[in-house]
């Protein structure tokens, strides 16, 4: 039995975000990963999906020479799309290597975790022992109970990045992130798509006006849309039955219809860690288990699946492993998780990035107080340059509860669609991070002609208007 400070389950982005922690403070630790560190993120999704996105974008952009003065002839070599896309994958991998954890203090352990009680954790036919454990195994693919399913050859984002071959029509199944970013890209490299979603509009958790952008993006790419359809068989071909008795056929079938937690066959029942809906670990503000000394973090843990989620929780986690119970966070005591400004995108094109609340969550939380500035790209001049004026920018503003004052109001969150939003969100996390005054971001001289001009003019919004416009009151409408 070899012991540590800290032993550490799964090694992606919140594992590997909890290894650092715990060295930072100088503490042991054991990292024990079943398969590659680095993780989903860096195997089969942010990395390996970007970059393919990255080409389809490049030949959109060349196809659409026309409408900027030049023409082109693109003929798309998929094999070497996808060659470059392993080649990137293995670049990213390297800065998650064995080695280097090795150089930075962490032991990798390989091999399939199980949780023993008093601290123990079984590895292979090996045993570590910590008096601290965190448990990040991440999340899987999420496959549906579908009469059929089994019999067909389908692909998730595991597999995909598999593929050699361009699929000459692919099935969607899923029109949230994953979904949408995938087959636009497919689409835009030469598959015929078909995007299959329950909900009436895609990306249902974005603002309305978002999934009217992306949804019209989409189908000038080629998809063609099947939404609020539901799926009720799949037959081999594949074929996807819907609810109406309507049968849609393609060449193969992605399932992109959501992750869930990698929580089962640690033992996790056997030292009183408690799982909620899904089979999620239960955690409280501090990202502790049920279960004294044992924490968790990232997708198996928190709803919010998103590689930086998991980074930082992961290293909060270790802090608080370590940290004093009785005092504040500030005395060096244990630190709350705070979802309040964590941002998220969408890597279609264009990109959907969103912080904070929504318009509707505004209302609901402030009532009317609640003002709406909103900036659509027609107005932009960087956006009119660059022959993208389909996106826009939009700012949630209210007052603290205890002043209820119209020019004393902070962002309580932002939406903003185009070609660079992901980028431009930044400026919202800050100001919500911070608790800036909207009035300074109005204040702030913004280089011109830039994207982000957007987001001073929406500012400005709030407090007499730039051009004419001025903010409106929140509504409750949700699409």
């Amino acid at each position: 039995m070899t012991s540590y400070d800290l032993v550490v389950l799964g090694a992606g982005a919140a594992g590997l975000g909890a290894a650092a922690g715990a060295r930072a403070i100088g503490k042991s630790v054991a990292l024990v990963e079943m398969d590659k560190p680095g993780g989903e993120c860096t195997y089969s999704g942010c990395i390996p999906s970007k970059t393919l996105i990255e080409s389809a974008r490049r030949v959109r952009e060349a196809r659409d020479g026309t409408s900027y003065g030049f023409r082109s002839v693109v003929e798309v070599d998929f094999p070497a799309v996808m060659s470059r896309v392993r080649a990137v994958v293995s670049a990213v991998a390297q800065d998650e290597s064995p080695d280097r954890l090795r150089r930075q203090g962490i032991d990798l352990w390989p091999g399939r975790a199980r949780l023993l009680g008093g601290g123990g954790v079984r590895v292979g036919s090996s045993t570590v022992q910590a008096e601290r454990i965190i448990v990040a195994t991440g999340a899987q693919p999420r496959i549906p109970q579908l009469p059929g399913l089994a019999a067909v050859d389908y692909l998730t984002n595991k597999t995909l990045f598999e593929l050699t071959d361009l699929p000459p029509r692919l099935l969607v199944l899923g029109g949230g992130v994953t979904g949408c970013e995938l087959a636009q890209a497919f689409a835009r490299l030469g598959s015929e798509v078909t995007l299959i979603d329950s909900m009436p509009r895609l990306l249902a958790e974005e603002e309305p006006e978002a999934s009217t952008v992306v949804g019209q993006a989409l189908e000038a790419s080629g998809l063609r849309l099947m939404l609020g359809r539901k799926v009720v068989r799949v037959d081999t071909g594949p074929v996807a039955v819907l609810d109406e008795g309507t049968t849609v056929t393609g060449s193969h079938l992605l399932l992109a219809v959501g992750r869930n937690p990698q929580t089962s066959d640690l033992g996790l029942d056997t030292v009183g860690v408690e799982l909620g809906e899904a089979g999620i670990v239960k955690v409280d503000e501090h990202l502790s288990t049920t279960a004294d000394g044992i924490f968790a973090a990232g997708d198996c843990a928190w709803p919010l699946q998103l590689t930086h989620v998991g980074y930082e929780q992961g290293r909060l986690a270790a802090h608080n492993a370590f940290a004093p119970h009785n005092r504040p966070g500030l005395l060096g005591g244990r630190r709350e998780w705070d979802p309040s400004a964590i941002p998220r995108v969408t890597f279609t094109d264009p990109e959907v990035a969103h912080v904070g609340l929504t318009e509707a969550q505004a209302f609901a939380a402030y009532g009317d107080s609640a003002r709406v500035g909103y900036v659509s790209d027609t107005h932009s001049d960087r956006a009119r340059c660059a022959g993208r004026t389909e996106g826009f920018v939009k700012l949630i503003a209210a007052p603290p509860k205890v002043l209820r004052s119209k020019l004393l109001v902070k962002l309580v969150g932002m939406t903003a669609v185009g070609p660079v939003a992901g980028e431009l969100i930044t400026q919202g996390t800050l100001a919500m991070r911070a608790g800036v005054l909207v009035g300074r971001i109005a204040q702030s001289v913004h280089a011109y002609p830039t994207w982000s001009m957007s987001v001073r003019i929406a500012a400005a919004q709030f407090f007499g208007g730039y051009g004419g416009q001025t903010a409106r009151p929140a509504k409750n409408a949700d699409g």
